[in-house]
């Protein structure tokens, strides 16, 4: 937090920062064009990491904490979270198979 700077300020600087980023980055497929994969291999290593990292500490993590303080599962609090995580990937999981094949002329 910025002191002494109103929180739609910081907002809005915390955005454009954000939007500038991901634009630098977008921006390298221009320039690197396929000379260099091994930079835009390790560029989507990085980016596949930290979306686990963000998965992780703001998702899951919060998802243990809250079946813990509830006091039904007792030491077993990951089970709900660890279920609801194996359904949503079986789910993105069919979907890449199915989906794919699916088209307006196929008459699906």
């Amino acid at each position: 937090m910025l002191l002494g700077y109103p929180k739609v300020l910081q907002s809005l600087m915390g955005t454009l920062l954000t939007w500038g980023v991901t634009a630098a980055g977008a921006g390298l497929v221009f320039v690197l064009r396929g000379e260099q994969r091994k930079v835009l291999d390790v560029s989507l290593g990085f980016a596949a990491g930290v979306m686990l990292a963000a998965t992780f500490w703001s998702l899951l993590e919060p998802a243990i904490e809250m079946a813990d303080l509830s006091g039904v599962y007792g030491a077993f609090a990951f089970v709900p979270v660890v279920v609801g995580f194996v359904v949503g990937a079986a789910f993105v999981y069919l979907a890449d198979i199915i989906l794919p094949h699916m088209s307006f002329y196929s008459g699906l």
